[in-house]
Formats: C-alpha cells, structure tokens, sequence
C-alpha cells in the first residue's frame, strides 16, 4: 500500500480537495480531521500521481500512516 500525507496551510474542505489531488482514485485508507484540519493521510493499493496543487497543498509518499 503506498500511502500519501496531504498538508495545508489552511483548513481544508477535504471533500473538494480530495478530488482535486487524487481525481476519481478510490483509496483503500484514510485518516481525516483527527490530525488536524490541515492534515490528512490516504492509502491506495497502487501508486498514485497526485496532482500538484502549488506550494500551499503540500503531498508527499510515506511508509507509514
């Protein structure tokens, strides 16, 4: 499972975000809202390419949630 860190500098409304980085992927894995508002982790079976948002949507590949 490859799992992905979403970080923003502002407090996401992740249904909208969502699908801006990941586009219509269906993840396997998620962890919302009790990191913070600006955090969330997704996992997906397959490697995903997220789109890029620009400097205030930060992505990055983890090895664990």
């Amino acid at each position: 499972m490859t799992y992905y860190k979403i970080t923003c500098v502002f407090d996401a409304d992740w249904s909208n975000l969502y699908p801006a980085i990941f586009g219509q992927a269906q993840h396997s894995y998620s962890r919302v809202g009790d990191l913070g508002p600006n955090v969330a982790i997704y996992g997906f079976d397959t490697p995903q390419t997220p789109a890029d948002l620009g400097p205030l949507v930060r992505v990055e590949v983890i090895p664990n949630p």
